[in-house]
């Protein structure tokens, strides 16, 4: 009797008890089998009939549940560049057009190391507008009058500048209504280019700006035909700045409007 309890003992101590620690080999762990199941130690787990160590698992939280690097976005199954993630805005590009005398026209835009964000009136597949336009500055599309022609996008291919001018708030309008005068723009648009960009360098207080090369507009190729007999571009890029630096001053160079014009001007924002 006293051999049965025992032999019991021994049976009911093997069931509670869940693992050994292996004695084989380090690269093997083992455990035990009762009743056709394997028991592994803390940190095993069964494979098949043996104790394998559990891979430490790293979670990583998924910013907006994009898998992709910083700077891509997913789109069917494939991580690609999101331009609005690293990138300048391209703003508010307008475009007059002055023929000499009533005319049908086409504009175009091709744009390189960009994407198209905003587009009015919208022009066709071709990114294309056909318009009527008129002497006094009238374009018109599809029976609508419209003063020019507005487009925005994103562009990653914008630099900082290495050369322009320090803008204080105090001499910011006085600043764009000297330059804009030497560039070229008539009086109504560089009332519209001060309403837009004069908030923005205010709120800056200190700003280096810089007016863009021809060599940037290689990037924003804009065809029109006819060709105008004469096409000013002018983009301005606005930098913050804590407090004033040295800069090379930029030297700007007068245009003179003759014949029939197109003009265009934008910015950005570094």
């Amino acid at each position: 009797m006293k051999n049965f309890l025992i032999f019991l003992f021994f049976i009911s101590f093997v069931s509670n008890k869940n693992i050994s620690e292996p004695i084989t080999s380090q690269s093997r762990k083992g455990g035990i089998k009762h009743h056709g199941k394997c028991y592994c130690p803390a940190g095993y787990s069964v494979n098949g009939d043996e104790c394998i160590k559990k891979q430490s698992i790293i979670t990583t939280k998924i910013r907006d549940n994009n898998p992709c690097p910083r700077g891509y976005t997913l789109v069917n199954g494939k991580c690609k560049f999101d331009l609005r993630r690293r990138s300048s805005y391209i703003w508010k590009p307008v475009i007059y057009l002055y023929p000499e005398k009533p005319m049908d026209i086409s504009v175009q835009l091709n744009l390189k190391n960009s994407e198209f964000a905003t587009v009015y009136p919208k022009f066709n597949e071709k990114n294309t507008w056909n318009v009527h336009a008129k002497p006094n500055g009238d374009i018109i599309l599809k029976g609508r009058t419209y003063p020019y022609l507005l487009w925005e996008a994103s562009s990653y291919n914008l630099k900082d500048p290495n050369e322009g001018f320090i803008v204080t708030e105090e001499n910011a309008q006085k600043f764009l209504e000297e330059k804009l005068e030497i560039l070229g723009l008539n009086e109504k648009e560089r009332a519209d280019f001060i309403v837009f960009w004069l908030p923005h360098l205010i709120k800056n207080k200190i700003s280096l700006c810089s007016f863009q090369s021809k060599k940037f507009f290689d990037d924003f190729e804009l065809n029109i035909t006819p060709k105008p007999d004469t096409l000013i571009r002018i983009y301005l890029c606005i930098k913050k700045l804590d407090s004033p630096i040295n800069v090379k001053e930029q030297k700007l160079e007068s245009v003179e409007r003759k014949g029939y014009t197109a003009i265009e001007w934008g910015g950005y924002k570094l």
